[in-house]
């Protein structure tokens, strides 16, 4: 029996490894990329809520009660009782 090479066969062979590293590759960048930008809109949903908070005044409501450091400790109080 005489020894043959089959070229073609790993030729092709050859070139479907590539074309699926590359499309794993491709995948894996387009998967990157879109979990960067999910975290990057949730962290600025994050960021205005938190802003948002910062800015608007407290409405408490009359069965809550308000604590606030003085120097000589801690002073819990209900809503109605600080006049400051």
């Amino acid at each position: 029996m005489t020894a043959t090479a089959d070229f073609g066969s790993s030729a092709f062979t050859l070139f479907a490894r590539i074309t699926a590293f590359t499309l794993l590759a491709i995948g894996a960048v387009l998967a990157l990329m879109f979990a960067f930008a999910a975290a990057l809109v949730v962290g600025l949903m994050i960021l205005g809520a938190a802003v948002a908070m910062r800015f608007s005044r407290r409405r408490a409501e009359p069965g809550v009660l308000d604590a606030r450091r003085t120097p000589s400790g801690w002073v819990v109080e209900g809503h109605a009782a600080r006049k400051v």
